[in-house]
């Protein structure tokens, strides 16, 4: 019998068809193709990090703590050094060393790694071990993101890839951590069954089994909830939060979301190599009707890429406010301005456009349908291509095979305010979809991360940066959502915030009688 095998009937509890009390079973965004740490990111942590343990852990209150690690210093501003918590196992039994952790950040720092957040180990020039539990990482510059980086990478066992290879994190092959939980069954793309892991080190954990499943389409997501096959949803659709909050059984929890839509400009393409025709569809863009049209009452006009609470608070808010009053001054919607602009322009007759939407964010079809109706007006058309996600990546992100013009939701990866400017306006990043280059703006981001997080002139460096893209018009920012969780009645996720998933959040849900 295996592993799993035995860690699944030790921890079944009940018959065949009931749900034991002890199970809790949530419907999720998304669940991946595959449970390597390289194919994992933003929600999908939620699952990953449970079992393939960080060397330091995230926490509510925006700390970072040892976790595998039991000390870190730090030899140089570039350095960080790691010392292993002694006696920690991997669920087969096997010991966790230093050439373990090397090796788990080497999957993304390898030249052409597929790793989603290859971008933020590029910025390593060194990984070294010391003996059996010490590891030092050296960067090529200061980054004050890196500690948020090391929270998000989860640990793997480097005698089981070798062992396994390219099947690791497959149905037949579950990967294995250090966590308080293992990995049971597997349905790629549809379900995953974690199971508490009776040889962890530490407190077990408080539900034996937790399932994790996407749902096919919005009545399966309201259904399954209704039937009882579910205790709640995490990250649910905002076009489905009246629906939800109708469901008897079920309360709802909201929270600031760091992520904003947008729309993009891909400055190496004619028309939207030219500034005036991407200032007159920012005139053009009817943003508080739009988010009121998609999201109701869900959703802030964003007046740049980064929400005023975030920066706010690591900045003077003063400061901040004076800059975001004048980022939404320049977000007004006036079809004679954009009228105007658009005259200037190398199109002053309008032109046609195919503007790619993805399937999994129905949100942006609806967005781009508004949009088009006012757009008409100054003589642009868009319409509408449908593609699914890989599609999409690479018509937007990856291969620039689209018109020009894309809509998209654009999520931070840490609570730091450069996290989002820096993913979407650095040339060569695939979050840069406008193709964004501007020296000054680079200029600005790199020094940003030469200072120390307290240091109040990274703010104003920052803003810099900001109000340079909006004058170039590099983006038009449209709105930041809010992020929502229902749970079945007497159940909450305290501390439920926008950076749920890498906390250790199972701890985090609590009951009442």
């Amino acid at each position: 019998m295996t592993l799993v095998a035995m860690l699944a009937t030790a921890c079944s509890g009940s018959s065949s068809g009931d749900k034991d009390k002890n199970d809790l079973s949530l419907i999720v965004p998304l669940t991946p193709a595959l449970w390597d740490t390289r194919q994992t990111a933003s929600t999908l942590l939620a699952g990953q990090l449970l079992v393939n343990e960080p060397l330091m852990a995230y926490q509510q209150n925006g700390s970072i703590v040892p976790n595998l690690a039991e000390q870190v210093s730090r030899p140089s501003a570039t350095a960080y050094e790691y010392t292993l918590r002694p006696g920690v196992k991997f669920s087969d039994g096997t010991p966790l060393t230093a050439e373990d952790v090397k090796f788990s950040y080497e999957l993304h720092s390898a030249k052409d790694s597929p790793s989603y957040s290859a971008a933020y180990w590029a910025r390593v020039k060194s990984i070294e071990t010391s003996g059996d539990d010490k590891v030092t990482i050296t960067l090529m510059a200061p980054d004050p993101q890196f500690q948020y980086t090391i929270a998000k990478t989860g640990i793997v066992s480097k005698a089981y890839y070798d062992k396994n290879g390219d099947k690791v994190g497959t149905p037949d092959v579950p990967n294995i951590g250090t966590g308080p939980y293992a990995f049971s069954r597997f349905v790629p793309q549809s379900e995953t069954t974690l199971v508490a892991s009776p040889g962890y080190r530490g407190k077990q954990p408080p539900y034996a089994k937790i399932t994790m499943k996407t749902a096919k389409d919005d009545a399966a997501r309201v259904l399954t909830l209704q039937s009882g096959e579910a205790d709640g949803v995490l990250n649910a659709p905002l076009s489905q939060i009246d629906s939800f909050e109708k469901l008897d059984g079920f309360s709802g929890q909201e929270a600031p979301d760091l992520a904003y839509y947008r729309v993009n400009f891909d400055m190496k393409k004619a028309p939207f190599d030219d500034v005036h025709v991407r200032r007159a569809i920012t005139h053009a863009i009817d943003r508080k009707a739009l988010a009121e049209g998609v999201f109701g009452n869900r959703a802030e006009l964003a007046p740049t890429m980064v929400p005023e609470s975030i920066m706010a608070a690591v900045g003077d808010a003063a400061e901040v406010k004076k800059a975001y009053e004048g980022f939404a001054a320049g977000l007004t919607f006036d079809l004679d301005a954009a009228r105007a602009e658009l005259k200037q322009s190398n199109s002053p007759d309008g032109f046609e456009v195919e503007v790619p939407v993805t399937q999994g964010d129905p949100n942006q079809s609806l967005i781009v349908q508004t949009m088009a109706q006012d757009l008409a007006k100054i003589g642009i058309t868009l319409n509408v291509k449908s593609l699914d996600e890989q599609g999409f990546g690479d018509a937007v992100y990856f291969k620039h095979t689209a018109d020009g013009l894309s809509v998209d939701s654009w999520n931070g990866g840490t609570p730091d305010p450069i996290n989002i400017p820096r993913n979407t306006l650095t040339p060569g990043l695939f979050g840069n979809a406008s193709q964004y280059d501007n020296s000054r703006v680079n200029a600005l981001l790199a020094d940003y991360q030469k200072k120390d997080t307290d240091d109040p002139s990274r703010v104003t460096m920052l803003l810099q940066a900001l109000a340079i893209t909006a004058e170039d018009a590099a983006v038009v920012p449209l709105f930041t959502p809010k992020v929502y969780a229902f749970l079945a009645d007497g159940m909450t996720l305290k501390g439920f915030d926008t950076f749920w998933y890498m906390t250790r959040w199972i701890d985090n849900i609590t009951t009442s009688s």
